[in-house]
């Protein structure tokens, strides 16, 4: 009995009796083997597809005289579809059951449907968040995979290019996209290989088709569509052409040579037509995408070569069932390709889409269930089948199966590479923790940048090697000159990432955490920056204090407690403010302090509120030197005037008084006077201010100036001091007032006399080479209230009044007047010659040996102004060290009463 589409009608019992016969699969378009037992589920129809560069699919129909088989049987279990050849034999598809769904019942049989992929499938299940350094990509995707039990050892590489390592390749995704992202951009793709007793299945990594096989056998026909046979031959065939872009031009900055621009310029190959020359595509490829210039022409080429892949396709369609993705054949008897050398035929499969129907009685008619491939089938079936009867597949009990290949294909001759599909994830900002050698605090290179340790990272337990070295950003970086605080280890930091690549991340920031607490804190008044002894607890630190009404600013290390304060001065211990301390400024240090200013320097407590006026504003200061000049000066006359001597240091302080006044003009270079004209600058910076002629030294203060100390004052001037005051100057001594001249000593008082006295002691007056005058318009009073009067002279003594004299001399007296002589007395004796033997007391004598060198050019003969000098004694003693004056003088050196010989050195040369 027949049914009326001409097929042999078979009763629902006699069907089921075969079924359970075990034998009904036999000979079959399509059977299935499955881990439920064998012939458990036969094959209706399949709807599959492959495509290189990504997995394969199928979606199976089937029926089971089982109703009730448990779905969750099936999932992630190994099926093999076996489709039959021309030949009788079969073609084995391994797979995965990724879906199982329950169609429906009809009579005695139940329908199932189960979609089935390769091991890839597994990826799209898994996501990981990971690190690799310096490994290259075939390792990187080595790793991936044998996370997958079902992949582990079910792969191989097939490349031809040398492989580069990868400084630093992060997944944050799922394993499908994180290795299909790799290939692409390294130009590979995949296919897959079949076990031929079809247990397994086997990707192969390729970066060159001719790693392709070709079919078996490797021609494929080309029959007109009608053809009355069951033929392995492609009904259709056609190409298609599309435009593509021209040219691939990129540029990328590297870091670590930004002075080089990088790029690369790509154009296509010819033979495409005529393609328009804007048709230009510029792009910037990422940060650093490339360290050699060769790398970057190659990864531009991948581009390249996946537009011009794309630009000559070809398609076809027929009851090839030998075909696969990862293919390749030669195509014989199209009119197309008659001509020409072999390579023109010769195309290489990149994609199969099937559409079959099984050639078992229950195949056609039956119930239509959702989600059934029935509607598919049927649609395909009538769209070729009556015009292409190589596609009905009959069997031998008058089934008809039904088989369509369509293809997507290229010239073998042509490079592939599959399109960029699959992206880098687009990262978000993050925090890692700073990490580094155990025991270190700091770890860190020349550019500053450090190691890091993500959140995420769990294989990491926080060392050196837990990164790349990752830039960081600071508040200002250029060349020698910036802003740098190197983040410490164990510091939370903020990571972005440059353009949003998880390759290149940057710390941008840094973070507090309850491990890491702010030291400032709370009452957000006090900010500032504190630094951290390396492997110590002192720390720098610079503290801006906004409280109300007592701002201030700190500078403090604990190295010996150096510190400025500013402002509203308070004492200050971590996150307390404490007492006040005072007003204005501070400069401070428990151990060495030094100010120093080469071309002058003003101290004094003459105000200038808000630091208004000149920096160098002298004027009460200039004019209390020069009323100490006048006032020198008009004593020094009178002095002079009275037979006092002249005081020579008034034109020296002169000289200094003039120094402190000296007009200078604000600093307007080339470049600054060119940037102003063009507008580029900010105005002001110009103009005159006081200035010093010389590096001198100038401290005033209207209320006074005090100097003390428990111990000594000394103060030494290598040529005049000068001290004047418009009242008194007194002098008060513990023990001792020592003056010592060299030359001379001059005191001289105008009105009120001069008082010298000795309240215990002797008072001693000596001329030790030359005479005393005591001279007085009046009188002149000498007595001892306790004692004698002795005058003796070793010559001569002479009293003289009014023309008579009494003459001592050589052992005679002579009492000579002009009037009369009288001599009174009770008693007179004139007897015979006696003496007095005592004689002058012996004075010392000495002589200061002083020197004043003039440096000069010992090649040149030239004075040497300004230049530094040492002298030294002989026996190499340093007797003076220091710069010459304007004329190349020395100071003066004195050696006492030896006298020696001297050396004078200019840096380390004689002179």
């Amino acid at each position: 009995m027949r049914d009326k589409t001409g097929c042999k009608k078979m009763g629902a019992a006699d069907l089921i009796d075969q079924i359970r016969s075990g034998i009904f699969q036999n000979e079959r378009l399509l059977k299935l083997d499955t881990p439920i037992g064998a012939n458990a589920l036969l094959v209706h129809r399949v709807v599959g597809n492959s495509r290189v560069g990504r997995d394969y699919a199928f979606t199976v129909d089937v029926a089971s005289t089982d109703e009730n088989i448990e779905l969750k049987r099936l999932i992630a279990q190994p099926v093999t579809l076996w489709i039959q050849q021309t030949d009788k034999s079969y073609r084995p598809v391994h797979g995965f059951v990724h879906t199982a769904r329950r169609l429906g019942s009809d009579g005695g049989l139940t329908s199932y449907q189960i979609a089935f992929a390769c091991w890839l499938h597994f990826l799209r299940f898994r996501s990981d968040a990971c690190i690799w350094q310096d490994v290259t990509v075939d390792e990187i995707i080595t790793d991936v995979f044998n996370q997958h039990p079902q992949a582990q050892g079910a792969f191989r590489f097939a490349l031809n290019k040398p492989l580069q390592p990868r400084s630093f390749c992060v997944q944050y995704e799922d394993d499908w996209n994180f290795v299909n992202r790799l290939m692409e951009a390294e130009g590979w793709y995949s296919y897959f290989e079949q076990a031929k007793d079809g247990q397994s299945h086997k990707l192969v990594v390729t970066d060159n088709l001719d790693s392709f096989k070709p079919a078996s056998p490797q021609n494929v026909a080309f029959y007109r569509a009608g053809t009355n046979s069951e033929t392995d031959a492609l009904v259709q065939w056609s190409g298609t052409r599309t435009l593509q872009s021209t040219s691939l031009v990129t540029s990328t900055f590297d870091y670590k040579s930004p002075q080089y621009a990088k790029g690369t310029n790509i154009p296509t190959v010819g033979n495409q037509g005529s393609l328009p020359s804007q048709a230009e595509v510029y792009e910037y490829s990422g940060a650093y995408t490339y360290r050699e210039q060769d790398r970057g022409d190659a990864l531009s080429k991948i581009r390249m070569e996946e537009w011009e892949s794309r630009a000559k396709r070809f398609y076809g369609v027929g009851a090839v069932r030998r075909l696969d993705a990862g293919q390749w054949f030669e195509l014989r008897d199209h009119p197309d390709h008659s001509d020409g050398n072999e390579q023109e035929r010769q195309f290489a499969v990149l994609a199969v889409e099937w559409v079959i129907e099984n050639n078992l009685p229950v195949s056609r008619g039956g119930a239509d269930f959702p989600h059934s491939l029935q509607s598919k089938v049927n649609a395909t079936r009538a769209d070729f089948g009556p015009v292409q009867p190589s596609a009905l597949i009959p069997s031998g009990d008058g089934s008809t199966g039904f088989f369509m290949a369509t293809i997507e294909a290229q010239r073998r001759s042509i490079p592939f590479r599959s399109p960029l599909d699959h992206h880098k994830p687009v990262m978000p900002t993050q925090t890692a923790t700073v990490v580094g050698p155990s025991g270190e605090e700091v770890f860190t290179d020349s550019l500053n940048r450090v190691k890091v340790r993500m959140h995420w990272d769990r294989i990491n337990s926080g060392d050196e090697k837990a990164s790349c070295w990752v830039r960081v950003s600071y508040p200002n970086a250029g060349s020698n000159w910036g802003g740098v605080f190197v983040p410490r280890i164990g510091q939370e930091v903020i990571i972005t990432y440059i353009d949003g690549d998880p390759d290149r991340p940057l710390i941008t920031g840094r973070v507090y955490n309850s491990a890491s607490s702010p030291q400032w804190h709370t009452h957000g008044q006090l900010s500032g920056y504190k630094s951290k002894e390396h492997k110590g607890s002192g720390y720098n630190q610079l503290v801006l204090d906004d409280s109300t009404g007592q701002n201030r600013a700190q500078l403090y290390s604990t190295q010996t407690a150096a510190q400025l304060n500013l402002g509203y001065l308070v004492s200050q211990t971590d996150n307390t403010r404490g007492a006040f301390r005072g007003t204005g400024f501070e400069l401070a240090t428990d151990a060495y302090g030094a100010i120093r200013s080469q071309k002058g320097l003003y101290i004094s407590t003459f105000g200038r509120p808000g630091a208004s006026g000149e920096q160098l504003d002298a004027t009460e200061a200039r004019g209390q030197l020069t009323a100490g000049q006048q006032l020198l000066s008009a004593t020094a006359d009178t002095a002079q005037q009275h037979g006092a001597a002249d005081m020579q240091a008034i034109d020296s302080l002169k000289t200094f008084t003039n120094a402190t006044q000296s007009s200078y003009g604000g600093s307007a270079s080339p470049a600054l006077s060119a940037s102003s004209a063009q507008g580029q600058e900010t105005s002001g910076g110009t103009g005159q201010a006081n200035g010093f002629s010389d590096p001198v030294l100038l401290l005033a203060s209207p209320k006074g100036v005090g100097i003390t100390t428990p111990e000594s004052v000394h103060i030494h001037a290598g040529e005049n001091a000068t001290i004047s005051a418009n009242t008194d100057i007194n002098v008060a001594i513990g023990k001792s007032l020592v003056a010592n001249a060299v030359d001379k000593i001059s005191l001289f008082a105008y009105k009120l006399g001069m008082k010298l006295i000795a309240a215990r002691g002797k008072l001693e007056i000596q001329a030790q080479t030359d005479g005393i005058d005591v001279l007085a318009s009046k009188g002149i009073k000498i007595s001892s209230s306790t004692d004698a009067i002795q005058l003796s002279a070793e010559k001569e003594i002479l009293l003289t009044s009014g023309g008579a004299y009494i003459r001592i001399s050589g052992g005679n007296i002579q009492v000579h007047a002009p009037g009369q002589v009288d001599i009174k007395g009770s008693e007179h004796s004139f007897t015979g010659p006696t003496r007095y033997d005592g004689q002058p007391a012996a004075l010392p004598k000495s002589v200061v040996n002083d020197q004043q060198f003039i440096l000069k050019d010992e090649t040149t003969g030239n004075v040497m102004p300004l230049a530094p000098y040492r002298i030294e004694s002989g026996d190499g003693q340093v007797l003076a060290r220091g710069i010459t004056d304007a004329e190349g003088k020395t100071v003066r050196v004195f050696t006492g009463t030896k006298e020696q010989e001297l050396k004078m050195f200019h840096e380390d040369d004689w002179v």
